[in-house]
């Protein structure tokens, strides 16, 4: 009998002791006593016999056994804080230990992919190799089985690939609530930036709009050459409704982007996001690359439309020269300038869509052409009534049917003409100004009343007053107040004799003049009035076959 057998005997007999303590010690003990339990088993079945164990054995694993002796605890695999599984024998020339390490890295690396790998159980041989995806995490072979007191390999790979499922499960689990709540925080947070951002578009736009406003002076004019194209007072007006435009714009983008964002952290929404980015930026591709692809198209109609406006302003100028009386034109006075210019100006628009687009474009069938004969029909749709107020308008204009500064009476409002335009007439009364269209006079009459309008009051006198004393003390009075004085019988019967006084003047106050004169010249002669006065006669009661029109 050896010497030392006993001293081994005695050894293992403690490791029995000690292998519970330390399996209830640790943090997955209970797990894995199992293991500790069957490891000395083995161990105390070939203390008496160590020659007929070790017979069958093969020579590389008597030789990796001499090397290296098995570690009853085993080196634990963990995947964070949880131990999963112990390695205590070594292979292929490496070290529990270093088995154990590789082990770890391969179920963190799996664990932070964030995918969903399988766990599965390769047999290769006398071998299992437990594999996550693509990663090979250990390889057991006989001797594992073994120091772990498993029946076979498979039993002990299926064993730890059941507890690596489990572990990685967990471990998902917990990434994913820590991934939701970090999603959560960035919409929040977005939010605030989103807001910001916001609050300061509209501060900027709220500084641009008051300065345009209070310094007016201080907007140019944009000028080619020595034509003002475009004056400061439109360009100022388009810089107002481009900030109004660019704010509504850009708040749009950030809640747009937000929005974006927010369905983009989130598995479930994910789609939602693809959804919306296709749904806004696909048809800003599609026009993007249509215009790349006209761009040199798109290059000669932007310089035909400038030569355009560069004409059209020069037009406008040319004609408010006319008007003003800088330019003279035999065949053009300058009250007709400002209508000519309307006129001249709208055919060359309407001109440059019929027929220079068509030119400029390369053909008639172009989508620009299509464009503008689609406008200018929707424009003759639309505005019927205006054109058909200017074709009456130019009639009256250079019929010259009104003129400015005489008295007209037009469907029921009479008045001093103070304007003649293609589209109106503007009367001044003493009710106020009106503007009549043209339109008005096709179905209602007009009236010229000349320079001086015809101011009427009728007076009623006693039946003793029926001589042509009072005719002529009348006709004396009207004349005080207007020229072509002028009286009337126009009623006789019970009440008295009703005479209408006449008198043409211009201006305001005159029928009021002729009452007080009137009245001052009959108290003076001492003729009694009747029971119905002195009435002013409305405008609109003034009918004379000569002054109808």
């Amino acid at each position: 009998m050896p010497p030392f057998r006993p001293l081994r005997g005695v050894l293992l007999a403690l490791m029995c002791l000690a292998l519970p303590i330390a399996a209830h010690a640790a943090p997955d003990g209970a797990v894995l006593a199992p293991e500790a339990a069957s490891a000395v088993a083995p161990a105390s079945a070939s203390a008496p016999a160590p020659a007929s164990a070790s017979a069958p054995a093969s020579p590389s694993a008597t030789a990796t056994a001499t090397a290296a002796p098995p570690i009853a605890e085993g080196v634990p695999v963990r995947l964070r804080d949880a131990r999963l599984f112990s390695i205590r024998v070594p292979r292929a020339d490496e070290s529990p230990e270093e088995r154990a390490r590789a082990a770890s890295m391969a179920l963190r690396a799996a664990a932070e992919s964030g995918e969903q790998a399988a766990v599965r159980v390769d047999r290769r041989g006398d071998e299992a190799l437990i594999i996550v995806g693509e990663r090979t995490v250990v390889t057991f072979g006989p001797e594992d089985a073994a120091a772990s007191g498993e029946a076979s390999v498979a039993a002990l790979a299926e064993d730890v690939a059941g507890r690596i499922r489990v572990a990685l499960a967990k471990e998902q689990s917990r990434s994913a609530a820590l991934l939701t709540l970090l999603s959560v925080a960035l919409v929040v947070l977005s939010g605030m930036v989103a807001l910001f951002f916001a609050r300061k578009i509209g501060q900027v736009a709220d500084r641009a709009r008051t300065f345009l406003e209070e310094h007016p002076e201080r907007i140019p004019a944009i000028r080619l050459q020595s034509i003002e194209v475009v004056r400061p007072e439109s360009f100022r007006a388009a810089m107002l409704i481009a900030t109004k435009a660019a704010r509504v714009l850009f708040r749009l983008g950030i809640a747009y982007g937000w929005v974006l964002i927010g369905l983009s952290l989130f598995e479930p929404t994910r789609g939602y996001a693809e959804r919306l980015s296709g749904f806004v930026f696909g048809p800003l591709y599609s026009l993007l690359a249509r215009l790349i692809g006209s761009l040199p198209l798109l290059v000669v109609a932007v310089i035909a439309a400038i030569a355009l406006i560069v004409l059209v302003r020069f037009i406008s100028l040319f004609f408010d020269g006319v008007a003003r009386g800088q330019t003279t034109l035999d065949w053009l006075p300058a009250d007709l300038a400002a209508p000519t210019s309307i006129l001249v100006r709208a055919a060359v628009v309407i001109g440059f869509f019929l027929v220079a687009a068509p030119l400029v474009l390369g053909g008639d069938d172009g989508a620009l052409a299509r464009a503008g004969t689609a406008v200018i029909a929707a424009l003759a749709l639309s505005t019927t009534p205006v054109v058909a107020s200017a074709a009456v308008g130019i009639v009256v204009v250079y019929g010259r049917r009104l003129s400015v500064g005489d008295h007209a009476e037009i469907g029921g409002r009479a008045g001093r003409v103070r304007a003649v335009s293609l589209l109106e007439v503007e009367l001044e009364g003493e009710d106020g100004t009106f503007r009549i269209p043209h339109l008005y006079s096709l179905v209602r009459p007009t009236r010229l009343l000349g320079p001086e309008p015809p101011v009427s009051v009728e007076v009623t006198l006693e039946k003793t007053a029926l001589d042509e004393e009072v005719r002529d003390l009348l006709r004396e009075a009207a004349g005080a107040v207007g020229s072509r004085p002028r009286v009337e019988l126009v009623r006789f019967d019970a009440e008295g004799a009703r005479y209408r006084v006449t008198a043409h003047r211009a201006g305001a106050g005159a029928s009021s003049e002729l009452v007080v004169l009137l009245v001052e010249a009959l108290s003076a002669a001492e003729i009694p009035l009747g029971r119905a006065g002195v009435r002013v006669v409305p405008s609109i009661e003034i009918l004379r076959p000569n002054e109808r029109s």
